[in-house]
């Protein structure tokens, strides 16, 4: 079973003016390349027993991560803030994005909600999505005769 459904986008003409449009307003070779939107890259993986979903979530500790199920949806948030110690400095380039992300991930109903585990260590949050007894295989021997 799947946790998710990964619908591809058509690639767009729109998408290359975007990138064009982009270059001619942010020329200089010392621009930042400075998104609006900050989402952490996500890995989904699934054996016998459970779902592991590995968030990359740097520079956050484990107070700045809200972690959440609701209505068999599991929510991921938190929020990076924008770290300029000494006021007197100008960055020349700067690519580490800052701000808030949201992501959100539709549980199979084979996901026994109430045994879900979470860890973040090193900037890594792993979730481990245990499935229910029925949507385990099962395995039994035969003798044979």
């Amino acid at each position: 079973m799947k946790l998710i459904n990964w619908t591809p986008r058509p690639v767009s003409l729109f998408d290359d003016m975007d990138k064009m449009v982009k270059t001619i307003f942010h020329n200089s070779q010392y621009s930042p390349m400075i998104s609006e939107d900050w989402v952490p890259a996500v890995d989904i993986k699934e054996d016998d027993t459970s779902f592991v979903l590995s968030a990359d979530i740097p520079g956050l500790k484990k107070s700045d991560i809200d972690l959440f199920v609701e209505n068999n949806i599991l929510k991921i948030s938190g929020n990076r803030d924008y770290n300029n110690e000494n006021d007197n400095s100008e960055y020349h380039y700067q690519e580490r994005i800052h701000g808030s992300f949201h992501r959100s991930f539709k549980l199979p109903i084979s996901v026994v909600e109430e045994n879900i585990s979470a860890t973040f260590r090193n900037g890594i949050l792993t979730v481990v999505l245990p499935k229910n007894e029925e949507a385990q295989p099962k395995q039994r021997t035969i003798k044979i005769k």
